[in-house]
């Protein structure tokens, strides 16, 4: 992507958030650095190399964040050039254009400048050498900065014909919605009945866990048969759950699962008996994963081609504006590259990763009061701090702070002016858990409403399928971040378990397929790289090499966005 300097000069001067409301509402084509409200640069010659005597330009994407820059290099032989720069440490260090000898950066750490040389007399070496080396991150001077390089990701045949159909073919988006209906609709469907255990059911023994899921009084002493849990835990004596109640993992602190089906959840849950479900997924098996946010940190990356930045085919003709290849005036976000994998300096400290959100082409509205809004409302997604599609009023969001707190709720106008720096977010669709007026956990005013809510499913409305979802759960002084994987369930089911797992605030992930679905967890044991994954079936987009399993976000890039869960190093641990 070729790009004029003059957005870096416009870039030079910090852009209040005000002012980049107004430039929202330009009609003007632009890249993904016009929408950083906070940006700002600095300019320098390069003194050596076969560059010497061009422009560089440092851009800090978001000064608060310190994370993301773009090095452009311009002038006044070659081609004009940008990198995408990343800086491991955002609270430690600062970068800076080196003005003296003009060889690179100077990178600042506790009153320590250190030269970070990126291009040398002979030419050779540096920054476009680390180019030219194609992986996904290339460390840069001590591995003190990271080069992100744009990766091609990976992706399960049934990805890749869903995207060519929906790509390449006319009206391939509802031949796509016609298989899943005919061929995998309850294709991933698990049914448990519950049984009493001869032996009884044991003590559960696990500290520090969530609050028990509301039940049935009766299901308490009952078990599941959770046979497609892939997790380790310590079962019933015959190998079976408790309905709703918490099992701590075995070698993963802060980490707990449960299995439930919707029939079982308590009569008394605040609106729960108001939701009707079909006797299908009624008695779906639901697995839950919490994890306790005193022990981690929550990031999101997105995946090397999904969600895209362009329009979504939903969007109806009337909320679009002529000319705009996408709704925030660009269809790419050149010169930010993304990579679709965890970032090598935080995955000695991964302990799980799942899968985002819809893909764009789902990812806005069609009909309702949101799809002539905000031109059709398309789900918005921060990354590092950067804006790289515009968050929308009225959406269900997962917010991540700079102070490692974590928010789940319907962005509002009052958020874009929060005091806490936003780093990381996602939107996706509308709530399926809100508080009401009076503050009580209730369904979504949308969960029922399968066009306005954007729910997706089948062209007939079909909406049962194998779905997942995230909701917080506030005990105390203890956040619980829980993670439901739906076998095959609708939008008011999913609202019923986790308004039954006492969460304010629930919001849909993705869908359809255990590759969509996708949740594991990590430990290392001696010299292996140890992966559990919530079932079985997730493993298919997992490859294995000479013995050792090879994850998915953190072993190799991935086509789709995702979320991470890092262990707090133990000074931050509770």
């Amino acid at each position: 992507m070729v790009l004029s300097m003059a957005v870096f000069v416009a870039a030079s001067v910090a852009v209040d958030p005000a002012t980049s409301t107004a430039l929202h509402a330009a009609t003007s084509e632009r890249s993904v650095l016009e929408l950083q409200p906070r940006r700002s640069a600095s300019s320098a010659r390069i003194g050596v190399g076969p560059r010497r005597g061009a422009t560089a330009t440092l851009i800090n994407l978001n000064p608060d964040a310190n994370r993301w820059f773009v090095l452009y290099v311009e002038g006044p032989t070659g081609p004009a050039e940008a990198y995408h720069l990343e800086n491991p440490f955002p609270h430690a260090q600062t970068l800076r254009l080196d003005a003296d000898g003009g060889a690179g950066l100077v990178l600042v750490r506790d009153d320590v400048a250190t030269p970070c040389t990126l291009w040398s007399a002979d030419g050779t070496g540096g920054i476009a050498a680390a180019r030219k080396e194609r992986r996904p991150y290339v460390p840069l001077c001590g591995e003190r900065l990271y080069l992100r390089n744009p990766s091609v990701g990976q992706r399960t045949k049934r990805e890749w014909a869903a995207d060519v159909l929906r790509d390449r073919v006319r009206h391939g988006d509802q031949i796509t919605n016609f298989i899943k209906e005919k061929f995998f609709r309850d294709r991933f469907l698990r049914t448990a009945k519950t049984q009493r255990d001869a032996g009884g059911v044991q003590a559960d023994a696990a500290a520090d866990k969530p609050a028990p899921i509301l039940v049935r009084p009766e299901a308490r002493e009952t078990t599941l048969d959770a046979r497609d849990l892939n997790l380790v835990v310590r079962r019933e004596p015959r190998g079976g759950l408790v309905p709703g109640r918490w099992y701590a993992l075995d070698g993963y602190p802060g980490v707990f699962a449960s299995a439930v089906t919707p029939n079982l959840v308590a009569e008394n849950v605040t609106g729960a008996s108001a939701v009707p479900l079909d006797k299908v997924e009624a008695s779906a098996l639901t697995y839950l994963v919490a994890f306790d946010l005193a022990e981690f940190e929550l990031g999101f990356a997105l995946g090397t081609e999904h969600p895209r930045v362009g329009w979504s085919d939903r969007v109806p003709e009337a909320s679009r504006v002529a000319g705009l290849p996408g709704p925030d005036g660009f269809d790419t976000i050149a010169p930010l590259a993304r990579t679709g994998k965890l970032t090598p300096f935080d995955v000695d400290r991964v302990a799980a990763t799942f899968s985002g959100g819809f893909k764009r082409s789902h990812g806005a509205f069609k009909w309702g009061a949101l799809s002539t809004q905000n031109r059709g409302s398309h789900y918005g997604f921060v990354e590092s701090g950067v804006v790289l599609s515009t968050l929308h009023p009225g959406l269900a969001t997962l917010a991540i702070y700079d102070d490692g707190s974590v928010a789940m709720k319907t962005w509002g106008p009052a958020d874009l002016r929060a005091d806490r720096l936003l780093v990381h977010a996602r939107q996706n669709g509308v709530a399926l858990v809100e508080p009401d007026a009076h503050g009580v956990p209730r369904a979504g005013a949308l969960v029922r409403d399968w066009g306005r809510g954007n729910w997706s499913g089948s062209q007939s409305q079909q909406q049962r399928t194998l779905r997942a979802g995230a909701c917080l759960q506030e005990d105390g002084e203890r956040t619980f971040l829980i993670y439901g994987y739906f076998t095959s369930v609708t939008p008011p089911a999913m609202a019923r378990v986790f308004q039954a797992c006492g969460c304010e605030y629930a919001m849909h992930l993705d869908m359809n397929a255990p590759e969509h679905t996708y949740l594991a967890v990590y430990r290392v044991v001696g010299s292996q790289f140890v992966v559990q994954r919530l079932v079985a079936e997730m493993a298919e987009v997992d490859p294995t090499v000479d013995g050792q399993e090879v994850p998915r976000y953190v072993a190799y890039s991935d086509n789709r966005d995702f979320f991470y869960l890092l262990r707090k190093p133990e000074e931050d641990s509770p």
